[in-house]
C-alpha cells in the first residue's frame, strides 16, 4: 500500500508526520487483524489518518463517533475529499429519532389546521423544511432547531409501527438512509447504534442487521465508548417517562371514544411509591434494594393494568392500530425496565435495555429474527452475565430517577467488538493517561492490542503556558471561591477578555459570572442561549468571556484570537458519590488495587485533557491554560496529570501570565 501516493492524491493536504505514522499503523492493523488503539491529539488529523489507508486498501468500513459534530465533519469535509480522489462512497446512519418522520408530520399538520401553539408553529417550520429535504436528517435541519420542536416531527424505534403499520414506509427518511448505507464503502454512525448492531449480530449470528457487513470497524472518540456501553445495558425510569407511557395509553383509548386517565394514575403511583426512595446506590440484598423492589411493584402492576386495558379496546381499524401498538410497546418497555431495576441480577443476564428487536426490525416484514427469539426466551442465552449497578438520584423539587448501568463494560466490548470484528481501530485525542494506553485497554476490554501515542503537532512550549496559582487555597477550603474569583478577574484582565471559563458545577458558573460582571467585556453565560449560539457569539465577539459547565469540555472549536485564555475552576474529578464509579472502585480494591489511582485519577486526567484541549486548535493559536486548583502542581499525584497534558511550560504567578500576553501582543 503506497500511503505517500494516497495522501499525495488529496488536494490541498499538508503532510503531517504524526498523521502518516497513524496511517501506517492502521494499514498494518488492516493486514494483520490485531486491534489498534491510537492517541492522536488535536491537529494530528486522525480522521484522514484512518480513512486514507482504509480507502487505499479498498476496505469497507463502519466509523462510529460519540458526537454529531464529528459525524458532520466526516460526511461534509473529510469523506468528500476521498470521494473526489478515490471515488469512495459513504453514507450517514443514525437512530430513527434523528430523522423526520413523515407520519408524525402528517398528523401534526392535521392537528393544527385550526390553531397551533408556539411549539407546534416551530415544528410546522420543520415540516416545510422536510418537504424540500433529501435526507430528513437533523444534521441538515435549520440552524437553531429546538429539541421540543424536533420531538413533534420525529419518532423512535420504540414508537415506529414498522412496514405493516405505516402508510409512509416507502418514503421514510430513516429507511432510505438505512438502505443507502448498505451499498457504500464507509458508513458513519454513532456509538449507540454500533453497539446495538454488534449485540444483534451476536444474537442472530448475522453479518449485518441495521448496519452493513464491513472489513473494519473504527471507533472514533473512543474515550466515550465504555460509558456508552455501560448506559446501553442499563435503564432509566423517571416520572416523565411514566407519564408519557400513560399519555400514550390515554390517546389510544380516547381515539376510540373510551374514557382514560392512565397518565395521571401512573404518575401518581410513581410519586406515591418512588417519591420516598432514598438517593444513593442500591446494593443487592440490602434494605435499600428491598425498599426499591417494594416501591416499583405497584407501579409495574398499574402499567400492566394499562396494557390490559389497551387489549380490551378490541379491533380499532388500520388508521388507529399503529398508535395502539406504540402505546403497548411503551408500556411493555416500562414494565420490563421496572423489572430490571427491581432484579438487576436477572437483568444482567439479558441483552441491552430498550427494544433492540423493534429498532432492528422496524420497517421489515416483522418475521421473528434470532434476536427476537432470544428476547422471547426461545433461544439459549447467548450473552455473558452482565452485572449492573442500580441507584436512585434526586432531581429538582425532590423528584426521583432510578437508573442502572453496566459496571464493567470491558468484557462485553471484548465479546462483541474485539473478538468478532475482522479489524478494529479505536482512536481519540484523549485516549492516553500519562502517555500510556493501559487505562484505555482495561476500560475497553481489549487484550493484545497494538498502540500508538502520537505527540501534538503544535508548539506548546512556545505558544502556550499552563498557569496554576500558588496562593489560592485548596478547593476544600471556605476561602477557595473568593480567592479563585479574584484570580480569575486578574487573568481575564490580562487576556483582555477572550476567555472561556469552564466550571465543574452550576454554582461556580453563577459565582464566576457575578464576579466578572463589572469587567468591560461582553459576558456570555451558559443557559442564556443555546450552546451553539453562545459558541458562535463567543467566536464572533473577540473581547468576550464565556462561562460554562462541563457541557463545553468537548466539541467546542474556537481557533484564533477569540479564545486566548482557558480557565478551569478545579480539577475535574468525578463526584465521590458517583454510584457507578464507586462500584467500580470497590471491585478494584477487592482485586488489590487502588480505587483512586485506577478509577478516579484516570477519569480526571481524561476530563482535564478534554477541557484544556479547547485552547490550542491550530498552529497559530497562542494562549494560557489556567487551572485554579493548585493540586495540579502540588499534589503527590500531580505528575500523572501533568504528564497527560501538552508540554506547555508551567507558570505560577500572574506576572508571568501578563508577560506572556504582552509578548504575544508584541509579536
Amino acid at each position: 500500500m503506497d500511503l505517500d501516493a494516497a495522501f499525495g492524491g488529496l488536494p490541498g493536504l499538508t503532510p503531517r508526520e504524526a498523521q502518516q505514522r497513524m496511517a501506517v499503523a492502521v494499514a498494518e492493523a488492516l493486514e494483520g487483524g490485531a486491534p489498534l488503539l491510537v492517541h492522536a491529539p488535536t491537529g494530528v488529523g486522525k480522521s484522514l489518518g484512518y480513512l486514507v489507508p482504509i480507502a487505499s486498501a479498498g476496505r469497507r468500513a463502519i466509523v462510529a463517533t460519540a458526537t454529531k459534530a464529528l459525524q458532520s465533519q466526516l460526511v461534509e469535509r473529510d469523506l468528500p475529499l476521498l470521494a473526489e480522489a478515490y471515488g469512495t462512497t459513504f453514507a450517514l446512519a443514525m437512530g430513527r429519532g434523528n430523522y423526520a418522520c413523515l407520519a408524525r408530520m402528517d398528523a401534526l399538520v392535521a392537528a393544527t389546521r385550526l390553531a397551533a401553539t408556539a411549539q407546534e408553529e416551530a415544528a410546522l417550520e420543520l415540516v416545510a423544511w422536510a418537504v424540500e429535504s433529501s435526507t430528513g436528517s437533523r444534521l441538515d435541519a435549520p440552524p437553531g432547531t429546538r429539541d421540543d420542536a424536533w420531538d413533534l416531527v420525529a419518532t423512535s424505534g420504540e414508537d415506529c409501527p414498522g412496514q405493516k403499520g405505516c402508510a409512509f414506509h416507502r418514503q421514510c427518511f430513516a429507511e432510505r438512509a438505512r438502505e443507502a448505507a448498505r451499498e457504500v464503502d464507509v458508513v458513519v454512525t454513532n456509538h449507540h447504534l454500533l453497539l446495538l448492531e454488534l449485540e444483534l449480530r451476536s444474537l442472530s449470528d448475522a453479518p449485518g442487521v441495521m448496519l452493513p457487513e464491513s472489513d473494519v470497524i473504527v471507533v472514533d472518540e473512543a474515550h466515550r465508548l465504555a460509558s456508552h456501553a455501560a448506559d446501553l445495558y442499563g435503564v432509566t425510569v423517571t416520572a416523565a417517562r411514566v407519564g408519557r407511557a400513560g399519555a400514550a395509553a390515554d390517546a389510544s383509548a380516547k381515539a376510540v371514544g373510551r374514557p382514560s386517565d392512565w397518565a395521571r394514575r401512573l404518575r401518581t403511583a410513581w410519586e406515591d411509591h418512588a417519591g420516598g426512595l432514598r438517593p444513593g446506590p442500591i446494593v443487592p440484598g440490602s434494605r435499600a434494594a428491598a425498599d426499591l423492589a417494594r416501591a416499583l411493584a405497584p407501579l409495574r402492576a398499574r402499567a400492566e393494568e394499562a396494557t390490559a386495558a389497551l387489549k380490551e379496546l378490541g379491533p380499532v381499524g388500520p388508521e388507529l392500530e399503529a398508535g395502539v401498538q406504540a402505546a403497548r410497546r411503551r408500556l411493555g418497555g416500562l414494565c420490563r425496565d421496572l423489572g430490571r431495576l427491581a432484579d438487576p441480577e436477572a437483568a444482567g443476564r439479558s441483552g441491552p435495555a430498550g427494544d433492540p428487536v423493534r429498532e432492528a426490525s422496524a420497517g421489515t416484514d416483522g418475521s421473528p429474527s434470532a434476536a427476537a427469539r432470544e428476547e422471547d426466551g426461545d433461544a439459549e442465552d447467548a450473552t455473558r452475565a452482565r452485572e449492573l449497578a442500580v441507584w436512585v438520584e434526586e432531581g429538582r423539587g425532590g423528584s426521583r430517577t432510578v437508573r442502572s448501568a453496566l459496571v464493567e463494560p470491558g468484557p462485553v466490548l471484548a465479546e462483541l467488538l474485539w473478538d468478532r470484528a475482522p479489524a478494529a481501530v479505536a482512536c481519540s485525542a484523549t485516549l492516553a493517561v500519562a502517555g500510556s494506553l493501559a487505562t484505555a485497554e482495561r476500560a475497553l476490554g481489549v487484550v493484545g492490542a497494538k498502540g500508538l501515542v502520537t505527540p501534538s503537532p503544535f508548539d506548546f512550549r512556545r505558544n502556550a503556558r499552563l498557569y496554576v496559582p500558588v496562593r489560592v487555597p485548596l478547593p476544600t477550603s471556605e476561602r477557595f471561591q473568593g480567592a479563585a474569583e479574584a484570580t480569575l478577574r486578574g487573568l481575564v484582565s490580562a487576556s483582555e477578555g477572550r476567555a472561556l471559563v469552564l466550571c465543574t458545577s452550576w454554582r461556580a458558573v453563577e459565582s464566576f459570572a457575578a464576579a466578572l460582571a463589572e469587567l468591560p467585556y461582553e459576558l456570555l453565560v451558559q443557559g442564556d442561549d443555546t450552546p451553539a449560539r453562545l459558541t458562535a457569539r463567543f467566536r464572533d465577539q473577540v473581547a468576550s468571556v464565556l462561562v460554562a459547565t462541563r457541557t463545553f469540555f468537548e466539541g467546542v472549536d474556537v481557533p484564533g484570537e477569540s479564545l486566548s485564555l482557558l480557565v478551569l475552576d478545579r480539577l475535574p474529578f468525578p463526584r465521590p458519590d458517583d454510584p457507578l464509579l464507586a462500584e467500580r472502585g470497590r471491585r478494584v480494591e477487592r482485586r488489590g488495587g487502588s480505587r483512586f489511582s485506577e478509577v478516579w485519577l484516570p477519569e480526571a486526567a481524561v476530563s482535564l485533557q478534554q477541557a484544556l484541549g479547547r485552547l490550542v486548535r491550530s498552529e497559530s493559536d497562542r494562549g494560557v491554560m489556567a487551572v485554579l486548583d493548585r493540586r495540579l502542581a502540588d499534589a503527590a499525584y500531580a505528575g500523572v496529570l501533568l504528564a497527560s497534558l501538552p508540554p506547555a511550560p508551567l507558570v505560577r504567578s500572574l506576572d508571568e501570565v501578563r508577560a506572556f500576553f504582552a509578548s504575544a501582543a508584541a509579536e
